[in-house]
């Protein structure tokens, strides 16, 4: 047996290129070659600017990196401060820019409320396998998270 040791990572969240789709992974020779055979049959193909980017990303300074994440975790205790602090039980997605909102009654009424009424985009956790809770991205500017948790407080 080999032994288990392995890194897969991606661009999306540390170097802000969400959507370029872009990833890696390392580790020993013959797990990459069986991984390999299963990729190439499920995803396409990276564009060459993505690729270009990731060399660039990975090459560049990387304090952006900590920068973003200390940005992010401020975003994050302003999220969950105020959804808490109107009642809701909040629990952060480990590695990512979501909250995750436990909420009363069925998730897709109340998505769908926040959408029509305080016209804020949240995803119901019943397209996670999580009835009964709502994923919302902190992933936005602070002026715009401020605006968002004040129409979500005026909405329920």
């Amino acid at each position: 047996m080999f032994p288990v040791w392995e890194y897969v990572n991606g661009f999306s969240k540390a170097y802000a290129m969400t959507g370029w789709r872009l990833g890696y992974a390392v580790g020993p020779k013959e797990i990459i070659t069986e991984m390999s055979k299963v990729q190439q049959h499920s995803i396409s193909q990276v564009t060459t600017f993505a690729m270009w980017g990731g060399v660039a990303a990975l090459k560049g300074d990387q304090s952006c990196v900590e920068n973003m994440r200390q940005e992010f975790d401020k975003r994050r205790k302003y999220v969950m401060g105020e959804l808490n602090a109107m009642g809701y039980e909040t629990a952060p997605a480990e590695g990512a820019f979501y909250a995750f909102v436990r909420v009363a009654g069925d998730d897709m009424e109340v998505a769908s409320r926040w959408l029509d009424k305080g016209h804020v985009a949240a995803t119901p956790g019943s397209a996670f396998y999580a009835p009964g809770w709502i994923r919302l991205s902190y992933a936005a500017s602070m002026e715009k998270l401020k605006e968002a948790m004040a129409r979500i407080k005026r909405v329920g």
